[in-house]
């Protein structure tokens, strides 16, 4: 899925805008795996915690106390 995602980097600009985005992704915005997500919401209390949906690197998760 990152190339397919890098491939349309480069086709909308150019190689270097992809590894100019690629970076920032990889410092400011790559999230906890979603099993340490879970299993963070256990650890405060959620008693349940269900994956609503999950493609690829995207999930929609959440939790009831």
């Amino acid at each position: 899925m990152w190339e397919k995602y890098g491939d349309y980097l480069a086709d909308f600009k150019d190689e270097a805008y992809r590894e100019t985005v690629f970076t920032y992704v990889g410092e400011e915005d790559t999230p906890r795996p979603l099993m340490f997500q879970l299993d963070l919401l256990r650890e405060v209390g959620f008693n349940t915690v269900e994956i609503l949906h999950k493609n690829c690197c995207f999930a929609a998760f959440g939790g009831i106390k």
